[in-house]
């Protein structure tokens, strides 16, 4: 159960983001008061979620050290091969270490009130055969949230390396999402990458696609980093932009929920079976270096 002693608060402003580290590194909520009340941005952890410890009820959750599925928790990387056990529900390994794990508060500028704070967690070798530590840093500002990835290789050996963000977002009607990209990985069954193919008319998101009744759980590829989010009920919008490796949009909509996933990824899923892909986007981390990456959240008027 996570407690409000177990929360962090962060405020900038008008905006307020609570993060629970104990919980996956996650954001609980992230939203802005203004003079017609207070609007979620991401969307918020539900009292039922808060009386749990599982990071997919959170408003964000880190995906370290890889994003997305690994086909039977199985891949060979330089010749090693890796067996790692899969997750409950799942014949894959899902989303890496980072959100089932509690993260630390590294540091803040002032005790729980602070706009920015940096969560760390360190990973020993196990059936993941390398050693590495991760952080984030959440920082508010005047215009949205930042969350800066970072991820050190401490192992002897080169480690395949990659990161993204899970964000969930209010789906209000009208919700228009716009964002670059060149295709999309059809699934199977398992939600594992099966056919590449151009953008159907239907997912022509470089021109804007509306979401209502869309239903999506598809790797995009070609993504330059930006995107979005248009609630013109709220008459807002919100704008991701991704700085690092960030070649890949993970777009989730399930069919009747009230919210979204755009999720900023360095690679598609299961890249850690798909070397002969020229984007599959899997980084070999030497020992002793440091990835690192940044998702800005903007919001804005319409």
């Amino acid at each position: 159960m996570i407690g409000v002693h177990d929360m962090v608060a962060l405020r900038h402003g008008a905006m307020e983001c609570l993060l629970a580290p104990g919980c996956g590194g996650s954001i609980a909520a992230w939203r802005r008061s203004g003079p017609d009340g207070t609007i979620d941005l991401f969307r918020p952890a539900s009292e039922a979620a808060m009386a749990g410890d599982f990071a997919p009820d959170m408003a964000c959750f880190p995906l370290i050290p890889f994003s997305n599925r690994v086909a039977g928790g199985r891949f060979t990387f330089q010749g090693r091969r890796v067996e790692m056990p899969t997750d409950p529900g799942s014949p894959h390994r899902i989303h890496g270490h980072g959100w089932a794990v509690p993260w630390r508060v590294e540091g803040q500028v002032e005790e729980r009130t602070a706009s920015a704070a940096r969560l760390a967690f360190r990973h020993r070798a196990d059936s993941w055969p390398w050693s590495y530590s991760a952080a984030q840093t959440v920082a508010l500002d005047d215009d949205g949230l930042t969350v800066t990835l970072e991820l050190v290789n401490e192992s002897d050996s080169v480690m395949p390396a990659g990161f993204g963000l899970h964000p969930y977002f209010p789906k209000p009607p009208g919700t228009r999402v716009t964002a670059r990209l060149t295709g999309v990985w059809d699934s199977d069954e398992t939600i594992l990458p099966r056919t590449r193919r151009p953008l159907p008319p239907a997912w022509s998101f470089p021109k804007g696609v509306a979401m209502d009744g869309l239903v999506l759980d598809h790797g995009f590829t070609g993504w330059d980093g930006r995107a979005v989010l248009e609630w013109p009920g709220r008459g807002l919008s919100l704008t991701i932009v991704a700085d690092g490796p960030f070649g890949h949009l993970i777009v989730y909509a399930p069919a009747s929920e009230d919210y979204l996933c755009l999720e900023p990824v360095s690679h598609m899923t299961d890249a850690l079976n798909r070397p002969q892909e020229p984007d599959a986007g899997v980084i070999a981390l030497p020992p002793g270096e440091r990835l690192t990456g940044t998702v800005r959240f903007r919001v804005a008027a319409l």
